[in-house]
């Protein structure tokens, strides 16, 4: 009895909380889009790396606070710790403060769940999709910044129905962007047909713009066939007809944001979505997802190995010998003078460098 009571105190102050942001027209699923657009500007500014607050609240004693650490688009750190509700609490808090990081996160299962802010957008545009029943009512809210905080249903049939899908978090923390990071937000790669079946070097919170002809007269549209995590179709695969005759077709663009360091794969597929059937077409690129150089980083340069007269070796060439002998002699190509070993080693790249040159 004494949960329910918890429960239907907790439901009550979050919808008196998010009274004014409820909905249940379908302009809610457009909200949603809006806001996970915003969030994909503001993800890539500070490279997917941020933290996010979830506090549960009663009108009983104590409460609860999680916060959920990512960086670089994972979960690093979770922790978790009581609160009081009331001014004087009688007795001890029922909850256990902890942390978790590395593989320990998820190991406890109080709290909320230990998930990005991309999975509670993917929960948020199911919630936001669903035909409402009659006795049902869709809260959608977003913070300033258009970022968004709640998306859940509730009925109001039952006083203690606490929602139980979608989300609600209390706020959102970013890391200073610094030095304009949006105005040096990085050039969009833009791909086409001819790109097909390449592998392509791009950095984390880049966006990737691909356009291929289409024809949705014929039935057939790309359709994004993904299945990695580490990047995020932004929005829907978008046509616009040519300026040509009616039904010649056109060009569909999809763009994508990488959200994680490493190795992926954006596939699209040329389709009838009414038809059980393989695609007739496919695109395909690889990506290798690399971290962008932070500003003021220092350089690894390649060291530079130098002649006894100081003039430098190409970088080609490499190391001279370190072992070497002790007549010294004039050195091939201007390098002064050195050993026998330097001799032959300078003259062996320098034979080297005109046969390769002699074959280009």
């Amino acid at each position: 009895m004494a949960l329910r009571v918890i429960v239907f105190c907790c439901t009550l102050a979050l919808l008196a909380l998010t009274a004014n942001a409820g909905s249940q027209d379908s302009s809610d699923l457009e909200k949603v889009k809006d806001s996970l657009a915003k969030w994909e500007t503001a993800k890539a500014d500070v490279g997917n790396t941020y933290s996010y607050k979830v506090l549960w609240s009663s009108f009983i004693e104590y409460g609860h606070e999680t916060r959920i650490f990512v960086k670089d688009g994972k979960v690093v750190r979770r922790t978790f710790r009581p609160i009081a509700v009331a001014e004087n609490p009688i007795g001890e808090s029922p909850f256990d403060k902890w942390k978790e990081e590395g593989d320990q996160i998820g190991k406890h299962s109080s709290g909320a769940r230990a998930k990005t802010l991309d999975q509670l957008y993917e929960s948020a545009i199911k919630v936001a999709s669903k035909e409402l029943e009659p006795s049902e009512r869709r809260f959608v809210k977003t913070n300033p910044r258009g970022l968004l905080v709640a998306c859940f249903i509730v009925d109001t049939r039952i006083a203690d129905d606490a929602p139980k899908n979608g989300m609600s978090i209390t706020s959102i923390k970013l890391p200073k962007s610094g030095g304009g990071a949006a105005a040096k937000r990085k050039k969009v790669v833009s791909l086409t047909s001819k790109d097909n079946g390449k592998t392509i070097t791009v950095t984390l919170g880049q966006k990737i713009q691909i356009q291929l002809d289409s024809n949705p007269t014929t039935g057939y549209t790309w359709v994004d066939q993904s299945k990695s995590s580490a990047i995020r179709l932004m929005g829907d695969v978008k046509y616009a007809a040519s300026e040509g005759a009616i039904g010649s077709g056109g060009v569909s663009t999809a763009s994508f944001m990488t959200t994680q360091v490493g190795n992926s794969e954006i596939k699209l597929g040329y389709l009838r979505t009414f038809e059980d059937k393989p695609a007739v077409k496919q695109f395909q690129v690889t990506l290798q997802i690399k971290k962008a150089e932070e500003k003021g980083a220092k350089k690894t340069n390649k060291p530079i190995f130098k002649s006894p007269n100081g003039k430098p070796y190409p970088e080609h060439w490499g190391a001279p010998p370190k072992l070497q002998t002790r007549d010294l002699r004039p050195l091939p190509g201007g390098y002064g003078q050195g050993s026998g070993t330097l001799v032959k080693w300078i003259s062996e790249n320098l034979a080297r460098d005109e046969k390769s040159k002699n074959k280009k």
